[in-house]
């Protein structure tokens, strides 16, 4: 069975949540170190799972029913995943490989406005305050690099967002 599918009360979720940060803060700092050091197959190693940490927090922010008193985990846990995609979108960055810079500078921004679609409104203002970060990288790649299709159409999606935000204070 499925973990996200589970059935988990809010106090196993909130204990596995923090666990879950806990690897991924060390993940996160080998993996940095490792980056300085120059050991860029180990640092990609350990960011991939430092992604999989965040990703997993994530996940089970948005199968949570009522997470307005998880919002110091939500915020954690998406400053995690944003923190890690532009942490691999650096290492790539420097190894020439942009398509794959390109990818996670866009994940990780796709991932927030998902959540800026969040049933409960603070998880959605988390979000929008996440996306203004993920915005500016973008806004940076295209200033440095010129612009690419897939960083126009994640641009485009923060567009939507302040229409949809306009339209609901319209209502």
């Amino acid at each position: 069975m499925n973990a996200t599918s589970l059935p988990l009360s809010d106090t196993s979720i909130n204990s596995a949540q923090i666990l879950n940060l806990e690897l991924w803060k060390i993940e996160i700092n080998i993996a940095n170190n490792a980056f300085i050091h120059g050991q860029h197959m180990q640092a990609f190693n350990h960011y991939e799972t430092a992604l999989e940490l965040a990703k997993t927090g994530v996940s089970e922010l948005l199968n949570t029913a009522n997470a307005t008193h998880l919002l110091l985990e939500a915020e954690r846990q998406i400053a995690a995943l944003v923190v890690t995609h532009h942490n691999l979108a650096d290492l790539f960055r420097q190894a020439s490989q942009f398509e794959n810079t390109v990818a996670h500078l866009c994940d990780a921004h796709e991932t927030l406005f998902q959540l800026s679609h969040h049933k409960q409104a603070d998880m959605r203002e988390l979000a929008q305050r996440h996306l203004k970060v993920t915005y500016q990288e973008l806004i940076t790649f295209t200033q440095r690099y010129g612009r690419h299709l897939r960083v126009q159409q994640s641009l485009m999606l923060t567009q939507y967002i302040c229409e949809c935000c306009r339209e609901k204070a319209g209502h």
